[in-house]
């Protein structure tokens, strides 16, 4: 299918990029005014030409003397014009793609969770590795040729029309043909374009996976699959360049052949003027060397409009980001609170993830203020969901979470996010040390309380034989690190951020017993004048815990402390029974809330 480019669309693209362009202005001024220049420059080097060898004919040396000074200050400023060019396109083009970039990822940061989820993490990368990249067309050298190349048409047809009009009226009616013929492959390369840059998306998707899920792939013995998988794209991807290639290249045929055809009724009717005394030699050679300007802006002008479209297509998906409308005015950042005792309810909440069955339905929850409250039930149940929830990652469509008895809805994101300490089910670390991985916790935070926090979750002895210790680099997503040893790091991460609600997701899953005994004894006496939420599978963890709380398709089924809903026919012990059954340790290990 054929996607025709719209005035529309070209408006629309302009409209988003104006306020980056005019923050360059003095560059696009700069290289606005060189277009004139370079128009100059080349009526000035024809006439030269002409004008030198007509002198030479007629061996005027007199004239020659001031011609060949003046050829070599057209040079000087020839290179200094180029020079000057190519400095203020990059300061224009880059500078541009550097603060646009920077806005889209800013704005990535801002995105609703729910948006988060629907978009694939390496289609996000494309924006950044291709997308970006391929605005050249609407900020740079296409935008910079659509201005220039009339300019120069219409400068280049009135010179030769005052050395021969009617060789130039004849020349001039070879223009439509080339119009036509680049606007055709105009269209044409850019729907193959859009093909191209979907395409290279999806192979991003591919590549991300692969490498993120490398150790899985080879477990499974996927090699073979994803391998052929990539093969196939990457055969798909060729032959799109090749379709490319091939209709530049009928382009370029298309353009050279109309400025041969061009040259040569230039050279035959003008050598016939010539011979007739019509024309001078110089005459003749100053035509010739303008002639091909006449012919190639406008073939230029379709390949210029190409480059245009490529960048087009490049934003239109770059907009569907940018359409979507942000969580929070500005980026949010950690504000301190001191311990407190926060009490948590949720009232009436109705949620649903989007086009999926509602996981809550007129949910209501009391969390007292200070208590380790536990959270159990079969997968599925909303546990995680309700994290999500307190942390504003997504809101509720109905119904009210008040933390102290003020709505999450009044607060902003950097206050509410501000509240929780959390331990996720799976582990994030990030490239760099050790050091720099514990200080995102909070800014500021000395050695010593980094020590502190390390100690308690049981990892300070393990970070202290690494060979640089804390100054360590961890590897792409702690991948230097164990399943264990990366947990013990997120806890002491959520440690350092000292909120005064402390959110653990299967916080201590991946930890042996033994370390998770040890770990959880060390942070009881951090537990005071906290909430602490603890989600469990694992019941024997939370044996000590204030409330329990058992969940089953998004209601709550049972709520007490351990020794009350054990005796109860119901979910919790089922579970608890089912657990060891299947040699689920049931040591006693758990949090003791005594001190709380």
């Amino acid at each position: 299918m054929i996607d025709m480019l719209t005035i529309k669309d070209v408006r629309t693209t302009y409209s988003i990029m104006k306020p980056y362009m005019i923050a360059h202005r003095k560059a696009y001024i700069g290289l606005f005014l060189l277009l004139f220049v370079d128009i100059a420059l080349t009526l000035a080097f024809s006439w030269f030409f002409g004008d030198l060898t007509d002198a030479a004919i007629h061996s005027q040396f007199g004239r020659m003397k001031w011609l060949v000074p003046l050829g070599g200050f057209l040079v000087v400023v020839s290179i200094t014009s180029t020079y000057l060019t190519t400095l203020w396109e990059t300061i224009a083009t880059n500078g541009v793609k550097r603060d646009f970039s920077a806005d889209v990822f800013k704005h990535i940061m801002q995105l609703p969770g729910k948006h988060i989820d629907d978009k694939h993490s390496g289609d996000l990368l494309a924006h950044f590795t291709n997308d970006i990249h391929n605005l050249d067309g609407i900020i740079g050298s296409s935008l910079i040729h659509l201005i220039k190349l009339p300019f120069i048409y219409v400068a280049v047809f009135i010179y030769l029309l005052q050395i021969s009009w009617k060789l130039a009226l004849v020349c001039v009616l070879v223009a439509p043909v080339a119009m036509v013929s680049g606007v055709i492959f105009g269209v044409m390369l850019r729907t193959n374009n859009r093909l191209i840059q979907d395409l290279v998306a999806q192979m991003n998707v591919l590549l991300n996976e692969t490498f993120s899920g490398l150790f899985v792939i080879r477990s499974f013995l996927m090699e073979k699959f994803i391998f052929a998988k990539y093969v196939s794209r990457n055969q798909e991807l060729y032959a799109l360049e090749l379709r490319n290639a091939k209709l530049r290249g009928w382009f370029y045929v298309g353009s050279q052949a109309a400025a041969s055809f061009t040259f040569l009724i230039s050279l035959c009717l003008g050598s016939y003027y010539v011979s007739d005394g019509i024309l001078t030699v110089g005459a003749l050679l100053t035509f010739i060397n303008l002639v091909n300007h006449l012919v190639y802006p406008l073939t230029e002008l379709a390949g210029q409009w190409a480059g245009l479209q490529k960048s087009v297509s490049a934003m239109e998906r770059i907009f569907k980001i940018l359409d979507i409308e942000l969580e929070s005015v500005s980026l949010p950042e950690a504000i301190p609170y001191k311990p407190m005792l926060s009490s948590i309810q949720f009232q009436d909440i109705s949620f649903s993830y989007e086009g999926q069955k509602p996981v809550f339905d007129q949910f209501n929850l009391q969390i007292p203020a200070g208590k380790v409250v536990a959270i159990v039930g079969l997968s599925g149940a909303g546990k995680t969901t309700l994290f999500h929830l307190l942390q504003g990652f997504y809101l509720p469509q109905v119904g009210t979470i008040t933390i102290n008895g003020h709505s999450t809805a009044s607060l902003t994101v950097s206050e509410q996010r501000s509240l929780f300490a959390h331990v996720s089910q799976e582990t994030v670390l990030f490239s760099g040390t050790v050091r720099e991985n514990l200080q995102l916790a909070k800014p500021g935070i000395t050695d010593v309380q980094m020590i502190q926090a390390a100690t308690v979750a049981g990892i300070h002895s393990f970070i202290t034989s690494l060979p640089c210790g804390y100054d360590t680099e961890i590897g792409e997503r702690g991948s230097k690190f164990s399943g264990g040893q990366r947990q013990r790091m997120a806890i002491a991460r959520a440690l350092l951020k000292d909120a005064p609600i402390l959110l653990l997701d299967e916080g201590t899953s991946a930890l042996d017993s033994e370390t998770e005994y040890h770990v959880q004894k060390s942070m009881e006496k951090l537990l005071h004048n906290r909430t602490t939420i603890v989600i469990a599978h694992r019941l024997s963890t939370i044996q000590n815990a204030d409330l329990i709380i058992v969940m089953d398709a998004g209601k709550i089924v049972q709520m007490g402390r351990h020794e009350e809903i054990i005796r109860q026919d119901g979910l919790y012990r089922r579970l608890y029974r089912l657990q060891s059954e299947k040699g689920v340790p049931s040591d006693g290990h758990s949090f003791d809330t005594r001190v709380v």
